[in-house]
């Protein structure tokens, strides 16, 4: 097997035209549908249990697959789709299965980065290693890679970049990592055994073994043990716990998570304006936001908590939130082309999005119509009920524009295909079209619905009348007994509860030039 990183920048159309001429299109079409099944295996993937039968079919169309394009699949999810996870598995497959290649080392070199890499792509791999790959296979008559049986255990080939990755952990890193991955590397360390590269890696690996590497507490712990210790006086204990926020704030060592946890008791605490506003910008900082990866919904939790409260300087820190929310994620999915977002408010959608959480799904929908039309993305939104009721967005901040919708606006049916007759009737044609909701509503029937009221048919009249590569994303946000992910076919998305990667994917799985160029 040769594989050709050669390829891994953007390729001219050019290019793309000589390979659609050379593979044909049916080619291209089959690499297009491995490439979303890739996207759609990996979201709903926990490589600590066996692959459900959608994975295990996936598997043999990767093993049947010439492994060069499946190589440069991986390198085009890690670097283009930012689907690191998926770029893990897929190496972890081709390693289970070409695991004396020297090119699947070169492979490894490119898509592990850093040592917590590590612990993920080694429960693929075991996984890989020690399941069957063709039980599923939709193509017996293709000849795949047979798994050798000391795969379970990575050969020296596939151990060398493995040790090559551990040599870069140093104990500041691995000190101030989260237990979890403190544990898993632990873990990864004592089974693999890498070849330390001086005596200090080796002095490193051994005090990790033996659990004696020194615990480093962060701000927030330091002080969490200042609020809790007993004082002489609450004058005394209002001075320490101010101080400790003026140090945490100035300094930056407060993480923006923890700075958004504790808000209330910071302003509780009476800091100076000084430092409120200090945080204040550290809150609406555009790359503070993007490298602490907040999602938009917890944004909102915590500026809804603000606007309950009456102490001074909350309505500042609400203002950074409406900043900051315009720098977090669920933009990449509708910044091409057109899009209408269509929203059930009937009571059952008041339900919390986590347990435990305060956002509901009520407010997915309207958060992310707002996010992408602050943007300036082209965007339309409507309640749907037992009518379909277009909205008129104004310009009005994000999370504050969140709060405007009342139950049961539009009535408490799920009447999707109303939005495809009106689209129809006005002639206008959107790129794609997300419905979110708490039940599946294709090709079933829901509650209080004519007969005749099948979303199946007017979407395909929809897109043989109107918008042939129209996309249409169905959100079930209760997602009982679902799969995550599920391809209908005529490029119908249903997709059942909610973790924050899923428009990434979707974009991902837009992006034809990522998928056919392989």
């Amino acid at each position: 097997m040769k594989i050709n990183f050669s390829l891994r920048g953007r390729q001219t159309a050019d290019t793309r035209y000589a390979f659609v001429k050379a593979a044909g299109i049916t080619d291209v079409l089959a690499h297009e549908d491995l490439y979303r099944s890739v996207l759609a295996v990996s979201f709903a993937d926990d490589p600590s249990v066996p692959l459900f039968e959608a994975g295990l079919t996936t598997r043999a169309n990767i093993l049947a697959a010439d492994p060069e394009s499946i190589a440069r699949m991986a390198i085009r999810l890690d670097t283009q789709a930012n689907s690191h996870e998926a770029a893990l598995w897929l190496t972890a497959e081709l390693a289970a299965a070409y695991g004396k290649d020297e090119n699947i080392a070169r492979l490894m070199g490119e898509i592990l980065r850093q040592p917590s890499d590590i612990p993920l792509w080694l429960s693929f791999y075991t996984r890989a290693a020690g399941q069957a790959s063709r039980a599923a296979s939709p193509a017996p008559h293709v000849a795949g890679p047979d798994l050798p049986a000391a795969a379970k255990a990575p050969g020296r080939v596939i151990r060398r970049p493995l040790d090559q990755l551990f040599n870069r952990l140093d104990e500041f890193t691995f000190a101030r990592s989260p237990r979890e991955t403190q544990l898993a590397l632990k873990e990864a360390l004592r089974r693999l055994r890498p070849k330390a590269g001086d005596r200090t890696r080796k002095a490193l690996f051994t005090r990790i073994l033996q659990d004696r590497v020194p615990v480093r507490s962060s701000w927030e712990q330091e002080w969490h043990a200042l609020h809790h210790q007993p004082y002489d006086s609450p004058e005394q204990r209002q001075v320490m716990l101010r101080d400790k926020w003026k140090e945490g704030i100035s300094s930056f060592r407060i993480g923006y998570t923890a700075l958004l946890d504790n808000l209330r008791p910071m302003l509780c605490a009476g800091v100076s304006g000084k430092v409120l506003k200090l945080a204040a910008e550290y809150l609406g900082n555009p790359a503070a936001v993007r490298r602490s990866g907040v999602s938009p919904l917890r944004l909102l939790e915590v500026y809804q908590q603000l606007r309950r409260m009456d102490q001074g300087g909350a309505g500042m820190l609400s203002e950074a939130l409406e900043n900051g929310v315009l720098h977090t994620g669920w933009s990449r999915l509708g910044s091409e082309g057109t899009s209408l977002i269509a929203m059930d408010v009937s009571n059952s959608m008041k339900l919390p999005v986590h347990p435990g959480g305060k956002a509901q799904r009520f407010d997915i929908a309207p958060l992310l119509a707002w996010l992408w039309k602050s943007k300036g993305y082209p965007v339309t939104t409507g309640i749907i009920g037992n009518n379909w009721k277009p909205i008129e967005m104004t310009d009005r901040p994000v999370l504050l524009a969140t709060d405007q919708f009342q139950e049961g606006e539009a009535g408490y049916g799920i009447n999707a295909h109303l939005i495809l007759q009106d689209l129809l009737r006005r002639r206008q044609a959107v790129d794609r079209i997300l419905v979110f909701t708490d039940t599946r509503i294709w090709g079933s029937r829901g509650f209080n619905q004519p007969s005749g009221a099948a979303l199946v048919e007017s979407w395909r009249q929809y897109r043989g009348e109107l918008a042939p590569n129209a996309k249409l994303y169905l959100f079930d946000l209760a997602g009982y007994g679902a799969r995550p992910l599920e391809i209908a076919g005529d490029e119908v998305f249903l997709i059942a509860g909610w973790k924050e990667p899923i428009l990434d994917v979707l974009a991902a799985m837009e992006d034809r030039g990522t998928a056919g160029v392989l």
